[in-house]
């Protein structure tokens, strides 16, 4: 009676044992296989704003400044930068020269600073909330490796703000 008792009991766990597990199975495979993985990561970038405000009226600089913060667990040579803007546009603004080069609302550099602006003949006009994307991605094969957006908010009409 009592090795009867034990049998029944063995089976009763077995079988309980054996569901749990086809249902942690069955749940695993519903997950993307990265929620179970222990990912760390080790590359990550944010947008470094030079100035809170902008605008064309301002003669002491050509727009907002912009430079990626990051951490990368890759050489710099293996990656690009890839910059966007839904409104305005990005210029570059080196020494020795200063020269102000026109680069358009989407880039590619290798992380060096850059500037976003909006023309002066835009003034007076309502402007849409300008977002500005960075992403950096392999050089080689495209694949995004991390990526952060700054927002811009329009005081007074004119007056692009950074959002923090």
């Amino acid at each position: 009676m009592f090795n009867k008792k034990i049998l029944i009991l063995s089976v009763v766990v077995l079988v309980f044992l054996s569901g749990g597990y086809l249902i942690y199975q069955n749940f695993q495979e519903t997950i993307p296989k990265e929620t179970f993985s222990e990912t760390k990561l080790d590359e990550e970038v944010k947008i470094q704003a030079d100035r809170d405000t902008y605008t064309p009226e301002l003669s002491s600089t050509v727009g907002i400044g912009l430079t990626p913060i990051y951490t990368l667990d890759r050489h710099l040579e293996t990656v690009k930068f890839h910059w966007h803007t839904n409104y305005g546009h990005f210029v570059s603004w080196e020494p020795p020269d200063y020269k102000i080069n026109l680069l358009g609302t989407e880039v590619i550099n290798n992380g060096e600073k850059i500037y976003w602006l909006y023309p002066s003949t835009e003034m007076d006009i309502k402007k849409p909330s300008v977002q500005i994307s960075l992403s950096i991605e392999d050089a080689q094969s495209g694949q995004l490796l991390t990526m952060s957006s700054l927002k811009i908010d329009w005081e007074d009409e004119d007056i692009a703000k950074v959002k923090k």
